[in-house]
């Protein structure tokens, strides 16, 4: 992070007007310095940051309610227009849609709060813990009109697709289709198990790994005592994020290699993903 000049901690710059005065979010930013990081500084960051968790964990967790079954109805009514898969492929794919919408709230609900906890730190630090929540609300705005937007219009794009020939058309065999499900069922188990229990093992390790990089840093105290809070946070939520994220990719990878391959090496290539997350995360920390 890079060392600027800053005024100190207590004064403020001249104020143009009146309602500057009167509105906290129009404060000039104090961008965060590492050496001229005070007490105070540390307060407002840790109010910020639980302000901004919670909007942000309940406002994406929300907005995920209501656009996931959005996102999954526009993609079924796309998967069942599309011209380029045939009907058993169809059904095969659509309770897989059905368990990935189900399952995005809890991901996207885990995923706001650890982002929410970082930018509300950082919002309020910087000006104060009031404008953090006009910062969160821009965030979950933006996930519920531009992420989630985008993936409504990518779906009905690729429902438009028109094969060129018969032969274009992808379509599997019956027996193919329950191979899909069942893989999708054991990958779903298989990835979000282990890679859940990959992180909790891990956890310790790059929780420690992470404190040792702040307190050994050159930032004021009151710094890293919020950087090891916000460590903290991040260790706590880590176990049930990679979880459900393991469970999600999964789902899709389990039943892709299930009808195309079979139930066993579908749950085989489960656990080859596992282990290749473990050997990644083994090797950011140890290494």
């Amino acid at each position: 992070m890079m060392i600027q000049s800053k005024p100190p901690v207590f004064s403020a710059p001249p104020r143009m007007n009146v309602q500057n005065q009167n509105d906290p979010n129009q404060d000039d930013r104090k961008e965060i310095n590492e050496k001229d990081f005070s007490w105070v500084d540390l307060g407002k960051g840790v109010v910020g940051g639980v302000v901004g968790g919670a909007i942000e964990g309940v406002g994406i967790g929300a907005s995920s309610l209501v656009r996931s079954p959005q996102v999954a109805f526009h993609t079924l009514k796309g998967l069942w227009k599309s011209k380029m898969l045939g009907p058993v492929l169809k059904t095969t794919l659509t309770p897989v849609v059905i368990a990935a919408g189900v399952g995005a709230p809890v991901l996207a609900a885990l995923g706001g709060t650890l982002y929410g906890m970082f930018e509300g730190f950082k919002e309020g630090a910087e000006k104060n813990p009031l404008a953090v929540p006009a910062a969160a609300a821009k965030t979950v705005k933006t996930f519920h009109n531009d992420l989630a937007g985008k993936a409504v219009e990518a779906v009905t794009e690729l429902s438009q697709q028109e094969p060129d020939s018969p032969e274009q058309v992808y379509e599997i065999k019956l027996i193919e289709a329950g191979k899909g499900l069942v893989g999708g069922v054991a990958g779903a188990a298989v990835a979000g198990l282990g890679v859940g229990a990959s992180t909790l093992v891990n956890v310790p390790g790059g929780y420690v790994k992470a404190s040792s990089e702040i307190w050994k840093s050159d930032a004021a105290l009151p710094l890293k005592v919020g950087g090891q809070l916000l460590a903290t946070g991040a260790a706590v939520l880590a176990v049930p994020l990679a979880a459900v994220g393991g469970a999600l990719y999964g789902l899709g990878t389990g039943a892709y290699h299930g009808y195309s391959a079979g139930i066993l090496p579908a749950v085989g290539d489960a656990a080859k993903d596992v282990k290749k997350y473990h050997d990644g995360v083994c090797e950011a920390i140890y290494n």
